[in-house]
C-alpha cells in the first residue's frame, strides 16, 4: 500500500513539473516565435497555428538555446570567476 501511495505522490507531480517547466521556458519561447514571425513576413509564407509554424518556432528555440549555452559553455564547466 505504501509502495502505490508513493507512486501516486509521484505521478501528481508530473503535471506541477511540466507547468513550471512551461513558465521558466515561456520567454526563450515567445523570442523564438517573435523571431519566425519576422521571418514570417520578410520571406516566409506560413500560416500560424500550423504544424509548420510549431516547427519552425521549436527549431528556432532550439537553436537560441545551443547558441545561449555555447556562449555560457565555460561558465557552466569551470564556474565563474568570483
Amino acid at each position: 500500500m505504501s509502495s502505490l501511495l508513493n507512486w501516486m505522490k509521484t505521478l501528481g507531480t508530473i503535471p506541477l513539473a511540466l507547468c513550471v517547466l512551461f513558465v521558466v521556458f515561456l520567454p526563450s519561447i515567445l523570442f523564438a516565435a517573435f523571431i519566425v514571425w519576422v521571418f514570417d513576413l520578410l520571406f516566409l509564407d506560413l500560416t500560424w497555428m500550423s504544424w509548420p509554424t510549431f516547427w519552425w518556432i521549436l527549431g528556432t528555440w532550439a537553436v537560441t538555446m545551443i547558441i545561449a549555452l555555447a556562449n555560457n559553455a565555460d561558465k557552466i564547466m569551470f564556474g565563474t570567476p568570483k
